[in-house]
């Protein structure tokens, strides 16, 4: 496959939108080989009039399973005097229940399909589905996370696997029926299961860009002991490969791990040397004042999934305490109730306003540039899940997206206003075209995989609820 020059009306160059650049795509590498400013354009080049081109985002957290009950855990659990988290958790195990290999492949390449849609060019799957519902292995151990991998590769996204540790129901506490599936005892195990599948996706990408990469995830400090996730994260050091871990989502989990530790998760992995520029936590929204501190000290990453936490009731992301002591902030799809990262980051900034009472919570502080808080939110939605993920930036990598200066949200906007615009009242909608690792993979919205995808799900939708 050949390398690609776009010539977009509008291109992102880091700082603002201009006029008359081109970049070229190098699908062997799959990355930027060239961002020039010719007199006049290539013969060669595709024209991309009326298109705005931008970095691919970055989906730092999913679990794609959780596709197949969007819709279905939207009412009042039945004898549940408060719906929470944790109720919609067993609705969560219900399906789980029922999910073959096969079926995890079809779900998550729906997802992927989305993602694909939506700008979305790479995404880390924290994956604990490893076993059979009765907790044995399959006769292939990494059965789930090849299918996984197998449909990111189809639909054409970069994928980091993470490979997440489960080894008990919490602190004290027995294991629900459905964690048998999530469960690995020793830590040694995980990483050996992960190193075959590292060694495996190495093979496979000898021909093309490495789409499939791999991480480690202890789960949470209530899935795992301390001493499992210090295995995890000097492994994941020694690998080179991305660490993220569950923190502080409900102040039932920060209980549970104040029971076991004395104190918070946060400040447990602080004191064990466990948080630095490598790790992720998810979540983090329960937190202490001297808690930000200690991210932001640390330079650790922190991934927030607004609409996520929004839908399940878990709280409000501090991003903006965590962006002003020095972490990194990336944004997540985490349970799929909505794939729109533009709708995430909106979401990002929307939940801080309510919670401040004022606007532009996380608009920079004396700079005048109108984009600022918007370039703030891209750099959240791009480069901050490059950082989670150990990527290579935006600006390097051949995964870019279009949006049609056309499309009814946008339509006005000029290369001050369009950030913004595409920010706070852009959507999915507006995406036309995706490159990944220099490919074209979305063409004027459409994917060549989307009606057998489409089907293919919609038949196992019909097969787990009917």
């Amino acid at each position: 496959m050949r390398t690609v020059t776009l010539a977009a009306e509008l291109t992102w160059t880091g700082k603002k939108f201009e006029r008359g650049v081109t970049l070229t795509l190098d699908p062997k590498s799959g990355n930027v080989s060239a961002l020039d400013r010719p007199a006049a354009l290539p013969a060669k080049a595709l024209r991309l009039p009326g298109r705005a081109l931008l970095p691919g985002m970055v989906n730092a957290h999913s679990h794609s399973f959780q596709r197949v009950i969007r819709g279905r855990a939207e009412s009042r659990t039945p004898d549940a005097t408060r719906d929470s988290f944790w109720t919609w958790r067993e609705q969560m195990y219900h399906a789980v229940l029922r999910l073959t290999p096969e079926d995890i492949y079809d779900a998550s390449r729906m997802v992927f399909l989305e993602m694909a849609l939506a700008g979305i060019t790479a995404v880390g799957e924290f994956h604990y589905v490893h076993h059979t519902p009765e907790g044995r292995s399959y006769a292939e151990p990494l059965a789930t996370a090849q299918a996984v991998a197998q449909a990111a590769r189809e639909v054409g996204v970069r994928i980091t696997v993470l490979f997440a540790g489960y080894a008990r129901g919490g602190f004290r506490r027995d294991l629900h029926p459905a964690q048998l599936r999530f469960v690995t005892r020793e830590p040694a195990d995980l990483c050996a299961r992960a190193d075959a599948f590292s060694a495996a996706a190495a093979r496979g990408n000898q021909d093309e860009a490495p789409l499939v990469r791999t991480g480690l995830a202890p789960h949470s400090l209530r899935a795992v002991s301390l001493s499992y996730a210090t295995t995890l994260h000097a492994a994941a050091a020694a690998r080179q490969w991305p660490l993220h871990i569950h923190v502080s989502e409900q102040p039932g989990e920060n209980d549970e791990v104040v029971a076991e530790h004395g104190v918070t998760p946060t400040t447990v992995l602080s004191r064990a040397n466990l948080l630095d520029s490598n790790l992720t936590a998810i979540h983090a929204v329960h937190l202490s004042d001297e808690e930000y501190a200690l991210f932001g000290g640390a330079h650790a990453n922190v991934c927030a999934c607004p609409l996520t936490e929004r839908n399940l009731g878990d709280g409000v992301v501090r991003a903006d305490l965590l962006l002003a002591r020095g972490a990194s902030v990336a944004l997540g799809t985490d349970s799929q109730i909505e794939i729109d990262l533009l709708a995430e980051a909106r979401a990002l900034e929307s939940h801080l306003r309510l919670v401040r009472l004022e606007r532009a919570a996380l608009a920079p502080f004396g700079n005048p540039d109108p984009s600022a808080l918007a370039a703030r939110l891209l750099d959240c939605a791009t480069d901050g899940g490059a950082r989670a993920l150990r990527l290579d930036p935006g600006a390097k990598r051949g995964d870019w997206f279009t949006v049609d200066l056309d499309d009814p949200a946008l339509a006005g906007a000029d290369e001050t206003t369009l950030l913004p615009t595409l920010f706070f009242a852009g959507g999915r909608s507006a995406v036309r075209d995706v490159w990944i690792a220099g490919r074209p993979v979305v063409r004027d919205g459409a994917h060549p995989l989307r009606e057998t995808i489409i089907s293919r799900f919609t038949a196992l939708q019909r097969r787990l609820w009917s």
